[in-house]
């Protein structure tokens, strides 16, 4: 299982002990569901222009340590890393991973928790109480696209979609439209080589995709000041109704199996508001259902839920015990 980012630590997994269920219940379609509550995760943040509210959200780094305090999430960072491809967690999901695992555990913070769990005579198995309705995760997947020398070239993609659970690649040159590829004040000049027009490579414009423009001292992968990181794919996780609702997107918008029924008017944050429609996306309430993003490897063919869950169960090494959380955990780096 990959991790994201620097954070080996926090994953997401449903518990071992949940149930699955029907996605014709009461609840709703995953899908129908799934669109309605990605359209105000990637809504203008309020704490930067242009950026959805997803990838401003807290990752584990700026939650953890507690230090007992449970708005520890609200500390000011001085260099917020947009780009980190670890979770992001919102103010409810920060909020309870700074409450205690499970009562009789001495009121101490999740992070802090697997000393007194693992001398607890009842170890319990899954946090009490679990994450409450509209805690919500994302992670997003970035392309760095350097801002070349010369306008006519581009970058070649390697890209990933589906066809029902089957991977395919095209083969796309993302390009910088003119308005978008003027030298800012504050950034010198472009020293990107970008490649030359291929016959077996659609031109693509990078307005057909969110992107993020990296400002003086960001970096991601290579890119750097007036450089972009290009989403090429995300995932967003919902509790509804006391369910974990896994939803996954990427770029493909020829997709009608995994775009036909996004809402109209679908649009988000960002220079191009529209680009947010040409993002596919699939959902499950379910554990047991094929659920997975192209862009991530591990996941292929298999369940996001599924493959998650498993690295959230820890079993003890002297005892048939073990501990599962109902979805996030503060997993090996910091609940060891």
């Amino acid at each position: 299982m990959q991790r994201f980012g620097r954070i080996a630590a926090v994953v997401i997994g449903l518990s071992s002990a949940a149930v699955t269920f029907s996605q014709s219940t009461g609840i709703g379609s995953p899908r129908l569901t799934a669109w309605r509550l990605a359209q105000d995760a990637i809504k203008e943040s309020e704490t930067r222009k242009g950026v959805p509210r997803f990838i401003t959200w807290a990752t584990a780094r700026e939650i953890f340590p507690c230090d007992g305090h449970p708005a520890a999430f609200l500390r000011q960072v001085s260099a917020r890393d947009l780009l980190d491809e670890s979770f992001h967690y919102n103010s409810q999901a920060a909020v309870r991973m700074c409450a205690p695992l499970a009562p009789g555990l001495g009121g101490v913070p999740l992070d802090a928790a697997y000393p007194l769990w693992e001398k607890s005579a009842s170890k319990p198995a899954a946090m009490t109480p679990p994450f409450p309705g509209g805690a919500q995760l994302g992670a997003a997947f970035w392309n760095a696209v350097r801002r070349p020398s010369d306008l006519a070239d581009g970058k070649i993609v390697q890209l990933p979609v589906r066809w029902g659970n089957e991977v395919r690649t095209r083969k796309i040159r993302i390009t910088v439209p003119k308005n978008v590829g003027t030298e800012a004040a504050s950034c010198g000049p472009p020293t990107g080589q970008g490649d030359p027009g291929a016959p077996d490579a659609a031109d693509v414009s990078l307005n057909e995709f969110f992107w993020i423009r990296l400002k003086p001292g960001e970096r991601y992968n290579g890119a750097s000041c007036d450089d972009f990181a290009v989403l090429m794919a995300f995932h967003l996780v919902h509790k509804v109704q006391g369910k974990w609702l896994w939803t996954t997107f990427w770029w493909d918008p020829e997709s009608k199996e995994f775009g036909g029924d996004r809402p109209k008017g679908f649009q988000g944050a960002g220079e191009v508001p529209r680009a947010w429609r040409n993002y596919a996306m699939d959902a499950s309430f379910e554990t047991t259902a094929t659920i997975f993003n192209p862009w991530r490897i591990e996941e292929r063919r298999d369940n996001c839920a599924r493959c998650h869950s498993e690295v959230t169960v820890y079993k003890s090494a002297t005892s048939d015990a073990q501990i599962t959380f109902d979805s996030v955990t503060a997993a090996r780096a910091h609940f060891r």
